[in-house]
């Protein structure tokens, strides 16, 4: 959703796309394409919040399911992805999106787009001050091999949170943890 150019906040591809995959639900269902209006509506509010420094971590997970919910309308039934959270608190302040930025990356990186299976779980716990953010995607025929530089995106949090982040590839998986460590 998000453009690596700073001088454009939202790529367009991913408005047409999903703008283009709720027509075509119009049609089929009319309820779902009306929920999916919707959650492009608020996420692209979200995004543009002008001024919006700060999140918290289950604000931040809510856009991370309605971005999900769009890129799966738009593969149909290359994706399924599921976002729980255990324990979470709304007490972790989080850089205004943070996370999302992250999960799309992962998707262009890896390139759900030209996949035939995809399934990606996203996992948030918090324990003793610090808040972990897992995600694994698991793909068929093979997961795109290589990590993912994510300086960018961690540049964003502020310097009381210390963080670390952990990847692990397989043939077919990839996994990403990132821990913010709020008692720093």
């Amino acid at each position: 959703m998000f453009d690596t150019n700073t001088e454009s906040a939202l790529n367009p591809h991913f408005i047409f796309n999903s703008m283009n995959a709720i027509r075509y639900t119009i049609f089929e269902d009319q309820e779902k394409a009306s929920e999916l209006l919707s959650e492009l509506a608020q996420l692209l509010r979200y995004k543009l919040a002008d001024g919006k420094a700060h999140t918290d971590v289950l604000e931040e997970l809510t856009y991370v399911k309605q971005y999900l919910n769009l890129e799966a309308l738009r593969l149909e039934e290359r994706l399924i992805s599921t976002v729980t959270f255990n324990n979470v608190s709304k007490h972790n302040p989080l850089s205004h999106s943070l996370l999302l930025p992250l999960v799309e990356k992962i998707c262009h990186e890896k390139d759900i787009y030209s996949v035939q299976e995809n399934t990606l779980t996203i996992v948030c716990s918090e324990h003793n001050k610090c808040v972990t953010f897992t995600l694994e995607l698991t793909q068929k025929p093979g997961v795109k091999p290589g990590e993912i530089n994510f300086d960018t995106e961690l540049n964003l949090i502020k310097s009381s949170v210390a963080t670390t982040i952990a990847q692990t590839l397989t043939k077919n998986s990839y996994k990403m943890e990132l821990t913010l460590n709020y008692d720093h």
